[in-house]
């Protein structure tokens, strides 16, 4: 009898690994109107992202300032960036998890965030802004790249520029 359960086995953790490894996203990024690149789902009912940089948010209309693609070295200031989420499921009390990995000229990542969200089915807004005194931060290209349960659904890149 054991024999013949170890195929058996063997064939469903195959079965189920190949599922997993299965990727629900398109491989190729599209550029978006705001130039995010969005890796689309493969399903109709996807979870979309945009993403807007800025240096400020209003505290009374929680709307991006100063928003744009290049931006100059300072003591106090930040990056700020806005993720727009579109096409969240309907309430199901099941917790999202996405992460938000900001990554430096060289490509490697030194900030990663992680928000654990319960979808309402309305669009929703992350948000994580990292520092960008001279001091801490070289000149060249950055990204934020946006994770949802470890695929990344999309990304954008903005310029640091010295004073």
């Amino acid at each position: 009898m054991r024999t013949k359960t170890l195929p058996l086995f063997l064939l469903c953790l195959s079965v189920s690994l190949a599922a997993w490894g299965c990727s629900s996203r398109e491989g190729t990024p599209v550029a978006g109107e705001d130039s995010t690149l969005v890796y689309r789902s493969k399903s109709t009912e996807g979870i979309e992202a945009s993403i807007t940089f800025c240096s400020r948010i209003s505290k009374k209309t929680g709307k991006p300032l100063g928003a744009g693609s290049s931006f100059v070295m300072e003591e106090d200031a930040k990056v700020r960036a806005l993720v727009y989420l579109r096409g969240m499921p309907p309430s199901s009390g099941r917790e999202l998890l996405f992460h938000l990995v900001w990554t430096g000229p060289d490509g490697k990542e030194f900030y990663t965030k992680r928000i654990p969200l319960v979808s309402s089915g309305e669009p929703a807004e992350l948000e994580t802004s990292i520092s960008i005194p001279p001091s801490r931060r070289d000149p060249g290209m950055y990204a934020l790249e946006v994770y949802l349960f470890r695929e990344r659904i999309a990304e954008k890149s903005f310029e640091l520029r010295a004073s």
